[in-house]
């Protein structure tokens, strides 16, 4: 099929370039798999692969600067610039050893043997910029027109071959927007269980891109159709049948609430914010309890955080993003709290790094909280008055910053570094943002006048 490539970057033109200098070595050539798919979808073009006949020893022949990315597999990344791409040599693959990889490989000279040993029909396509066509062995130009996933070959054996595959379908429908056909579906749905077999951090790989993309509640919708998520993330799937109180929650279970909340994310969210909105509520499905016909959830904010703590230990998330995800939790009802707490404790609250993505986390549960009348809140009070302690933190920096330093402490009261010197500069901090001290000045007069006061508190 002939085709214009769409993207004119100097990426594709240097690719380009790649490829006619492995054709007039004598090497069949062609870009290769996600850019072709990319390129026919109109999407951007980011990395571009290249599929070749010449061995890792051919290319690295000519090309002055290549790294050994995967030789042993035909894979090497060639250096031009500061632009790297991977070509890879067409081989044919003996069985998978460990439900990941293949136990040997062997490379061949025939880019249709190439094609059928790939994972999807739209992942398969080859592209040759000398004569603008599409080469497609496997139909994928017709399943992408279709809009929908199909597997290279038989379903059921391409994902027994390497487990991961059930993920990525998952997330390729998700990102591309496109539908599973059915037999690809029904072997994944069937063959569900061998995502075990994957380690921790690959299944977050996919994880993450699916809850990053622009449909990520669709996504997380698939993987429960698909019978992925009681694997992944069991304690998601817990929270389908948590009855809610119909007043305010009239769209349904706790997973239902957690689905439309994530449905509400934009590009203000990033990666650690958007797992905190899916897993806002999932300390309900412990905590739940019903006496005298009131539905209540006691303390399900604490249960959550520690549920996330161990989530995010299991997928091997980092450290910091397990500390931001469940401190979100934690506390994601506290907004609820601001009219009536004292200025000091909401300033507190505002200077923690966290804060504005706090804010965040409240108004995706509210807008996902339905009413009677079938309506969200789409700007909870909690979410106003915590921007208003943000604006007022940007307009007098001063709050964040201390207003006297330990060492101005001991000049002043004539003591020694100690715990009293920490319990001091917080008193001090406390009437800071109470708005009761405002200056360096003011601060310095207060040690003076309550000299006798403050050393008491030893």
């Amino acid at each position: 099929m002939k085709f214009t490539w769409p993207d004119k970057s100097l990426v594709s033109e240097t690719a380009f370039a790649i490829v006619k200098k492995l054709r007039k070595a004598g090497y069949e050539t062609y870009i290769a798999g996600g850019a072709v798919r990319d390129a026919l979808l109109k999407r951007k073009i980011n990395d571009i692969d290249i599929a070749t006949a010449a061995t890792p020893v051919q290319v690295k022949m000519l090309f002055a600067k290549t790294i050994p990315t995967g030789e042993k597999h035909g894979t090497m990344t060639v250096r031009l610039g500061r632009m790297g791409f991977e070509i890879t040599t067409f081989r044919s693959e003996s069985p998978y050893a460990d439900s990941r990889r293949p136990r040997s490989v062997k490379f061949i000279a025939s880019a249709e043997k190439d094609a059928k040993r790939r994972d999807f029909t739209l992942n398969a396509l080859f592209y040759d910029p000398n004569t603008s066509e599409i080469i497609d062995f496997v139909d994928g130009i017709t399943d992408l027109r279709r809009g929908r996933i199909r597997m290279v070959g038989n379903a059921e054996a391409r994902l027994k071959e390497d487990a991961l595959r059930l993920m990525r379908a998952v997330r390729l429908a998700t990102v591309l927007n496109l539908e599973i056909e059915r037999e690809t579906r029904n072997a994944i749905t069937k063959n569900a269980g061998r995502i075990k077999k994957i380690s921790a951090e690959r299944v977050k790989q996919e994880l993450d891109k699916i809850i990053l993309s622009g449909r990520p509640s669709a996504g997380v919708g698939l993987l429960d159709a698909t019978r992925l998520l009681e694997y992944i993330l069991p304690e998601l799937k817990e929270c389908q049948n948590i009855t809610q109180p119909k007043k305010h929650h009239g769209e349904g279970d706790v997973y239902t609430h957690s689905l439309l909340a994530l449905d509400e994310v934009n590009e203000d969210f990033d990666l650690t914010t958007r797992y905190a909105v899916l897993f806002h509520d999932l300390g309900k499905a412990k905590t739940r309890e019903v006496k005298k016909g009131k539905t209540t959830f006691y303390n399900h904010p604490e249960v959550g955080a520690d549920t996330v703590s161990k989530i995010c230990r299991r997928l091997k998330f980092s450290k910091v993003e397990e500390d931001k995800i469940a401190w979100l939790v934690r506390y994601h009802m506290v907004p609820n709290d601001f009219v009536q707490m004292k200025l000091a404790t909401r300033r507190k609250w505002a200077l923690n790094p966290y804060f504005r993505d706090l804010l965040l986390v409240h108004w995706a549960d509210a807008a996902a909280s339905l009413g009677l009348d079938g309506r969200g809140d789409t700007n909870p009070t909690g979410y106003r008055e915590g921007y208003k302690i943000l604006k007022e933190i940007e307009k007098f920096p001063a709050l964040a910053m201390p207003i006297l330093s330990g060492n101005e402490v001991m000049k002043t009261l004539k003591i020694k570094p100690g715990v009293l010197v920490g319990k001091i500069l917080k008193q001090l901090e406390e009437k800071k943002l109470a708005g009761k001290i405002k200056t360096k000045k003011s601060a310095l007069r207060y040690l003076k006048k309550y000299k006798k006061s403050l050393l008491r508190t030893s």
